[in-house]
C-alpha cells in the first residue's frame, strides 16, 4: 500500500472519504523538461514516497488537509476534533520527517 493510499485511522466526521490521497501535481511542477530532469524528477518522486511512509496516519492526514485541502490549522482542528496545539505538533513532526530525506537528496 502506497502513503498515498493509506487509510486514515480518525474518523472524518465533516463525511469527507478518510481515504488520505495527496495530490503529486506539486513535485511535477518541480521537474524540468529534459530526459535528465525527468530522470531526477522520478528519484525525488521516490524519495518522497519513501519518506511519505514513515508518517504516521495522524501525520499523513494532517498533511493531506493542510496542503493538499488547504484548510487552516483551526479548520484541521475541528475537522479532526483536536487541539491547533496538537495539528501544529503533528505538522511539524511530519515536516521533519520529509524534509531529512528531500534535502540529503538535494545536497548530493
Amino acid at each position: 500500500m502506497s502513503p498515498f493510499d493509506r487509510v486514515s485511522e480518525t474518523p472524518d466526521p465533516e463525511n469527507v472519504p478518510t481515504r488520505t490521497r495527496l495530490d503529486e501535481r506539486f513535485l511535477a511542477s518541480l521537474v524540468g523538461d529534459t530526459p535528465m530532469d525527468r530522470v531526477e524528477g522520478q528519484e525525488l518522486r521516490q524519495i518522497f514516497m519513501a519518506a511519505l511512509e514513515q508518517l504516521t496516519a495522524d501525520e499523513l492526514r494532517v498533511i493531506e488537509l493542510r496542503f493538499q485541502r488547504k484548510k487552516s490549522p483551526g479548520q484541521v482542528a475541528s475537522q479532526l476534533r483536536i487541539p491547533k496545539e496538537e495539528v501544529a505538533a503533528r505538522e511539524q513532526r511530519a515536516i521533519e520527517k520529509l524534509r531529512g530525506p528531500i534535502s540529503a537528496y538535494l545536497e548530493l
